[in-house]
């Protein structure tokens, strides 16, 4: 994004995750920082917060999940991805897994109810899942690689099954598998700062 009529304070408006890989005794096996894809959803949502049109946003209406997902979205295609579809394409995967975690209630979405908020910098996390193959301890099926995640609307609880709408960013990781009582901390950042700010 770009200034106009020769404003030299040009926007720089991304996010970028940071995944840190602990095994259960709380090492780390690995580290990734990737800068995500904001969708034309999350344009169109930033747009709706901000500018008068003819309805108004809750709280419960904003961003502040992180989602994991079995799918790989290494290509993205904004006119047809969204809340629904990043859904459909994980359980697609993880529900065809040797013991599908996915079907019996895991919550692959974790909320941080009080999202950081600093020098124009959004900080949602961070936030730790955890690999079970018992529903209700865990976020995430131990033999399902984890390929990308989701940044989408914030749960009234700390936790939820899928990504509510909308989808605000998608970010492809390096594949990631976690053994159980494995962990894999996640921190998305938000920047909107301009140039000089």
């Amino acid at each position: 994004m770009r200034g106009g009529g020769g404003d030299a304070h040009a926007l720089a408006l991304g996010g970028v995750a940071a995944v840190v890989h602990r095994d259960g005794d709380g090492n780390v096996l690995s580290e990734q920082r990737v800068h995500n894809q904001l969708l034309d959803e999350g344009e169109d949502f930033i747009l709706s917060q901000v500018f008068m049109n003819g309805r108004s946003e809750a709280d419960s209406a904003q961003i502040g999940a992180i989602c994991l997902s079995a799918a790989d979205h290494t290509t993205i295609n904004e006119a047809t991805l969204d809340a629904d579809q990043f859904n459909s394409d994980h359980e697609t995967i993880a529900n065809a897994a040797t013991s599908p975690l996915a079907a019996s209630g895991a919550r692959e979405c974790l909320t941080d109810t009080m999202v950081g908020n600093n020098t124009q910098v959004a900080t949602v996390g961070p936030l730790t899942f955890t690999a079970n193959a018992t529903s209700g301890s865990s976020n995430w099926q131990p033999d399902v690689q984890i390929r990308s995640i989701g940044i989408c609307q914030g749960f009234s609880a700390a936790n939820g099954e899928s990504c509510t709408a909308p989808l605000f960013a998608v970010v492809k990781i390096s594949d990631v598998t976690l053994a159980t009582d494995e962990t894999l901390t996640v921190t998305y950042t938000f920047d909107m700062q301009s140039d000089n700010s």
